[in-house]
């Protein structure tokens, strides 16, 4: 192959990135190492023999046809497509993009990934119908707001160590503030994740009126005090399940049920 100017290889890989826009697969595997050599000769930068003579052998070849399935590259397409501007779908939308290389070649696919790709598929099907789209009953709402409020209480590490429920719980900020839509297996997840805190929530050992003890000092100047819950139960701001409590002294605390006991501390 005769050696190509600077030129000539900018123009020609600038041409060949627009017509994988235009076939819609500028963003799989080849087109993004297009782009990125676009880039950098775009900038004036050079290239290693290999990236050079792998642009250069994709200019060749020009825009791929597909070889396998037609009907299946075809859906594949219609889900990237519908997927573009949905946030909350860009894991979905970058693997059908990879995974249309391997349909397009005819490449065989594990089972595993035939059934990913199936259920991707389906997933855009129920996104297009609506059947994605999870409507709550009055208290599952209820259950949702108070959820939101108690992954706050939650440790940085136990949060950080679960990112799908931390997704899950964005997702459901943005739906109770009236943006966007949820789906029935972000409750289910939310459910699942702090289920046990909403039930002590909705199940709690004091309510507004009832009577408790709690204790002050150390040793010998330990002092039982007998305090009375002015509030039902509710969700602090940092996520912990509270009462306020008045004490003999007329001043009130916040604090969560361990504080308090239901029999005179010693």
């Amino acid at each position: 192959m005769p050696r190509k100017s600077k030129e000539r290889r900018l123009a020609e890989t600038q041409a060949l990135f627009a017509e994988y826009e235009a076939a819609g697969i500028a963003e799989d595997y080849h087109g993004r190492f297009i782009a990125d050599m676009k880039n950098r000769l775009e900038r004036g930068k050079g290239l290693y023999p290999k990236q050079r003579n792998w642009l250069d052998s994709l200019i060749e070849q020009g825009v791929p046809e597909p070889t396998g399935d037609q009907e299946l590259v075809a859906k594949i397409d219609a889900a990237r497509d519908f997927w573009a501007d949905l946030p909350h779908r860009q894991w979905e939308r970058g693997v059908v993009i990879d995974m249309r290389r391997v349909v397009a070649n005819d490449w065989k696919m594990s089972e595993k990934q035939t059934k990913l790709l199936s259920d991707l598929l389906q997933r855009h099907q129920d996104d297009v119908t609506g059947a994605n789209v999870f409507t709550p009953s009055v208290e599952q709402r209820s259950d949702l707001e108070a959820l939101v409020k108690l992954h706050r209480g939650y440790s940085g590490q136990w949060i950080q160590e679960r990112p799908a429920v931390r997704k899950a719980v964005e997702r459901v900020v943005s739906f109770l503030a009236g943006e966007g839509t949820i789906e029935e297996y972000h409750y289910n997840k939310l459910m699942k994740a702090m289920g046990s805190r909403l039930r002590q929530l909705k199940s709690p050992r004091f309510t507004a009126g009832n009577l408790g003890w709690t204790s002050t000092g150390w040793g010998e100047s330990r002092q039982a005090l007998l305090v009375t819950a002015i509030t039902d139960v509710y969700v602090s701001d940092r996520g912990q399940i509270v009462n306020d409590w008045m004490l003999p002294s007329g001043s009130v605390e916040t604090w969560d049920a361990s504080k308090v006991s239901k029999r005179r501390v010693r």
